[in-house]
């Protein structure tokens, strides 16, 4: 995450910042589009929240028109982005269990393309759909567990091995 630091985090990007995970993803997502942090609670509102998000800023632009139920055509505004928070200010902001950048490059056939950064120095990883970047979200929860519980497991095993040795400090 340093590389982007030193670029900035751009308005097609969203922090998200999770803080449970008990089968569903819960937490925190930041935006330059959006003063405020928008929590969420599943997976689905995660998604319904960020669309919204992008279809009120107009940006990344919406790949084709929504409509509401009654028929009428839902415009998006096609503007450039208007930023109201900084850098600084997304940054600062860490999941308890978790933080990811995702950046959405395009909204084609009513779905998100583009890519996730872990911040764990791994290289980016890329999606094509929704659910692809739920997985990837979702995977890599998993891989931040067992570096976790490995840790653990080490630590726990130094502290045995102090008490069996007998080098208490």
């Amino acid at each position: 995450m340093e590389n982007i630091k030193k670029r900035g985090f751009p308005p097609n990007a969203i922090r998200l910042c999770i803080d449970e995970y008990d089968g569903e993803l819960q937490g925190r997502i930041y935006s330059r589009m959006n003063e405020k942090p928008l929590p969420f609670g599943s997976c689905g509102d995660l998604l319904v929240r960020v669309d919204k998000l992008f279809d009120q800023c107009g940006y990344p632009q919406a790949f084709e028109d929504k409509k509401d139920f009654k028929g009428r055509q839902v415009m998006g505004h096609y503007l450039p982005p208007n930023l109201v928070i900084g850098d600084e200010e997304i940054y600062r902001n860490e999941g308890k269990i978790q933080t990811v950048d995702i950046f959405v490059r395009s909204r084609r056939n009513a779905s998100w393309q583009g890519s996730i950064l872990y911040g764990d120095g791994s290289p980016p990883e890329r999606f094509n759909s929704e659910m692809e970047l739920l997985e990837c979200v979702v995977k890599g929860l998993a891989a931040n567990r067992k570096k976790e519980i490995t840790l653990n497991q080490n630590k726990n095993l130094e502290i045995k091995e102090e008490k069996i040795y007998g080098r208490e400090e």
